[in-house]
Parts: structure tokens; C-alpha cells; sequence
């Protein structure tokens, strides 16, 4: 009982910590959002709030992904943001 209690205070704990780039969280947009507009408002206001904190690991990793993540939402937009986006980490980590 008292592990369960743990696990619990430790997942609200990392619900409330916002601090990271979760690329689970971007592919968790595109398997749960039906409507392609919807998506890709939802997909880029990710990438907008979780630009300061993706590597361009990250990046690579959506860029990669982003035609079966995104689906029709896959837009001229979104690659911009992702290329906007990995060319700024570079920048952050080459310092």
C-alpha cells in the first residue's frame, strides 16, 4: 500500500513539473487528436511552449516521425517550426 501511495505522489509529481522536452507528448497528439485542424493547432502550440527545451535530438526524432505522427497535418508550418526549432538548439548546445 505504501509503494502505491509513492507511485501516485510521484506521478503527480511529474505531471505538475513542466520542465523538458517530451517528445512522448507531441506523438501523444497524433494518436489521440481526430480532427487533422485540430492536430495541427495542437502540434504546433507543443512545439512553440517546448521550443527552449528540446536538443536537437529531440528534433530529429519528430522530424523523423512526423509523417505518421502528424498524418494530414503535416504541413509547410510545422517542418518550418521543426527546422526553426533544431537549428536554435544547435546554437544553445554549441555553447
Amino acid at each position: 500500500m505504501r509503494w502505491l501511495i509513492l507511485l501516485l505522489l510521484l506521478g503527480l509529481v511529474g505531471a505538475v513539473a513542466k520542465s523538458g522536452c517530451h517528445v512522448r507528448e507531441f506523438y501523444g497528439i497524433g494518436y489521440t487528436t481526430h480532427d487533422p485542424t485540430q492536430r495541427h493547432k495542437e502540434m504546433m502550440a507543443w512545439l512553440i511552449d517546448n521550443a527552449d527545451h528540446c536538443k536537437t535530438t529531440d528534433y530529429v526524432v519528430i522530424w523523423n516521425n512526423l509523417p505518421n505522427w502528424a498524418g494530414t497535418a503535416d504541413t509547410v508550418q510545422l517542418r518550418s517550426k521543426i527546422i526553426h526549432g533544431y537549428k536554435d538548439a544547435f546554437d544553445r548546445e554549441k555553447k
